[in-house]
């Protein structure tokens, strides 16, 4: 019987606070994701976080979190 190597994608990848910023809906929110970024910017805490821009004008909210990566 062959067993299979399940690797999940934290395993893989580390996962690290970000700010999410969609300018045309003048929206940012704080969260965690893999996703790289070499922008950071200034939270509500005062401390810097990288920054990913994303343009959701026309995602329905339910799909946001496919967007986030």
């Amino acid at each position: 019987m062959t067993q299979m190597n399940h690797t999940s994608h934290a395993d893989r990848h580390e996962y690290r606070t970000v700010v999410f910023r969609d300018q045309s809906r003048d929206i940012k929110f704080l969260t965690r994701s893999t996703r790289p970024s070499e922008h950071s910017t200034t939270w509500e805490d005062g401390k810097i976080y990288p920054v990913i821009d994303v343009d959701a004008p026309t995602v329905r909210r339910g799909r946001l979190a496919e967007a986030r990566g």
